[in-house]
């Protein structure tokens, strides 16, 4: 190839990435300044940075302008990183999880917190009992994931997002839930096992064969009251990441006119956030049996003393029996639980809850919605208020590329779903079928800041069909 023909080619997707991820970057110190926020440091673990709260909603600009960037980032590790070397991150990302384990349960990073000028790995041998030989190989992996940083030889210290991983901080609790790497490890046998393999059946995972048992997995899980604490909380990390943005992008004002029901509310985390936001609001926390207790000792420890009592309420209710609380006086709430089953159980819950909806009843489902759809607000009949709008920083890559490349997290958590629980992610034209199929209508679709969004619905009444 000539040096004439080299200088004509084009590097139209190098250029286009560069570019985009110039204007993110700009367009991200521009919404940090206005918004009053100090400069990012990968360093000082001292220190969370605000941006690293889990209490406050990102501001509009600085949440777009850093997926923007993130995904640009993620589109140029693919186009420049030898395809060995991918693989080879494939073939060893066990240990990824498996380091950072080691870094939470063995206590490392909470002794490396009162260090942060950095503490030698000979001083973790003897401090917790460990090889030093064997850890330090250990904390250049965590240094390589970019948890810590090895300041000199042999001497680390976190940097700022290891805070996270901190006694009582929620990413400690993703951690925590033990053999999530056994129901991984059994995903490729799953897929072939002949009684399992086109099953849509909760009793048909890859959790089954990865624990030898027959249980669908809530009902193995309610046996191990240890389990279930720790994949209790984890669920309660998770649901509290999305929450900020639940809480700002939605207008909840519009129902203060009845009790919001928190179908499959867990430990009530999210009814009582909105509480304490919303001191009008009245709720109700329904779950399992043996989840009430746990709500209950939540409302008891968060629920702002100041609330009337009563503002916050938990009751045992399974999601498939008819549901007691009825008519225009309650607003019915799903996060993260349609995304739990199969379409004919998901429109099992929603047709228990069309039926005990009211003509103004509204169901709100909060969860995942696959794929590209509108990047606005869409009121499909009713016309509130929006309560979130922005401009989108210039960029030349597509909306699909920003969305493909900003979602490894929100995707691999809907992989991990399937293989416990044998539910399927959905795109918006899934979940109208479904929502249809139970007799009820999208009124309103609410993109949040967050990987989730709102589907407002209401009941089609026969004077509608």
């Amino acid at each position: 190839m000539t040096i004439e023909l080299l200088t004509r080619m084009s590097h139209r997707e190098l250029d286009n990435l560069q570019t985009s991820l110039n204007n993110a970057l700009n367009s991200l110190r521009v919404a940090m300044d206005s918004s009053m926020l100090p400069p990012l440091s990968s360093q000082y673990g001292i220190d969370m940075h605000p941006l690293d709260g889990l209490d406050q909603p990102t501001p509009v600009g600085v949440y777009e302008a850093r997926r923007a960037a993130l995904a640009c980032v993620a589109e140029l590790k693919n186009l420049l990183q030898h395809p060995f070397e991918k693989a080879a991150e494939s073939a060893f990302s066990m240990y990824d999880f498996a380091s950072v384990q080691v870094f939470v349960e063995h206590g490392i990073v909470d002794r490396m917190a009162k260090e942060p000028s950095g503490i030698s790995a000979k001083t973790l041998q003897s401090e917790l009992n460990l090889d030093s030989h064997k850890l330090t190989t250990v904390l250049r992996h965590l240094s390589a994931c970019g948890w810590i940083r090895e300041i000199q030889d042999g001497i680390f210290a976190m940097n700022r997002s290891a805070r996270i991983l901190l006694q009582d901080q929620r990413g400690r609790a993703l951690i925590s839930v033990p053999g999530n790497m056994r129901i991984a490890e059994a995903l490729p046998r799953w897929l072939t096992y002949p009684e399992f393999r086109f099953s849509q059946s909760p009793e048909h995972t890859a959790f089954q064969l990865a624990n030898d048992t027959t249980k669908p997995f809530f009902e193995w899980v309610k046996d191990d009251r240890n389990y279930l604490g720790r994949f209790a909380a984890c669920v309660e990390a998770l649901g509290e990441y999305v929450t900020p943005g639940i809480l700002s992008d939605y207008p909840w004002q519009t129902c203060l006119e009845s009790t919001i029901v928190d179908c499959g509310g867990g430990k009530g985390s999210l009814a009582i956030a909105l509480a304490n936001k919303f001191p009008a609001l009245r709720l109700v926390i329904q779950e399992r049996g043996e989840m009430v207790e746990l709500a209950e000792a939540n409302i008891k420890a968060h629920l702002d003393p100041n609330l009337v009592c009563g503002t916050v309420v938990a009751e045992a209710h399974d999601l498939f029996s008819a549901q007691p609380r009825t008519g225009d006086n309650y607003t019915f709430m799903l996060r993260h639980v349609l995304h739990n089953w199969p379409e004919t159980q998901a429109v099992n819950v929603l047709e228990k809850l069309a039926v005990a909806a009211g003509p103004k009843s509204k169901i709100l489902i909060i969860e995942r919605i696959s794929g590209h759809y509108p990047d606005t607000h869409v009121q499909f009949e009713h016309d509130p208020a929006n309560t979130m709008d922005f401009t989108p920083s210039p960029s030349l890559i597509t909306e699909q590329t920003l969305l493909n490349s900003s979602s490894r997290m929100p995707q691999a958590l809907a992989l991990h779903l399937l293989c416990i629980l044998n539910c399927h992610e959905r795109t918006l034209d899934q979940w109208r079928t479904i929502i249809s199929r139970a007799g009820l209508v999208v009124t309103g679709l609410y993109k949040l800041r967050a990987y989730v969004s709102i589907m407002e619905c209401r009941v089609i009444h026969t004077d509608e069909s």
